[in-house]
């Protein structure tokens, strides 16, 4: 896998987002007219940034590998439950966005602060098991 097939969906998600562009401007009532366009890029940027970490999530839990600094890879069963806790709490987040737009106030905050605890724990599990991340291609350096 390349670096090009790896950031893919930070690219393909910020795309398929900016079509989208008059629906993303018209979620922040008020908005000048020159942040218009700045505000739909950082809004792409941030949907592509979502489902970077949802394919890195998804190679957590079903691949069981989550890179690591230093040319590492922590496996197992701690990257499938670091993954696991990743594409779940996106997606509660996203759900209390969604929550947040259609304002159900204490429902976004109690489905935020649950997406909140979920990513947190994913962060946890990541740092507790990065200690044991294996070094990549030992034999090849």
């Amino acid at each position: 896998m390349s670096r090009w097939t790896y950031y893919c969906p930070l690219w393909v998600g910020a795309l398929l987002a900016l079509p989208l562009h008059q629906t993303i401007a018209e979620s922040w009532p008020g908005l000048p007219p020159k942040m218009y366009w700045p505000y739909v890029c950082a809004v792409s940027i941030v949907a592509g940034g979502i489902c970077q970490l949802m394919l890195i999530g998804a190679q957590g839990a079903f691949a069981q590998v989550l890179p690591a600094p230093g040319g590492r890879s922590i496996r197992g069963r701690g990257a499938a439950v670091a993954g696991a806790l990743l594409m779940l709490g996106l997606t509660v987040a996203v759900a209390a966005v969604l929550l947040a737009s259609e304002a159900f106030g204490a429902g976004a905050w109690i489905v935020g602060a649950l997406a909140g605890t979920l990513l947190i724990a994913s962060v946890v599990t990541y740092a507790w098991c990065w200690p044991a991340a294996v070094r990549d291609f030992a034999d090849e350096r």
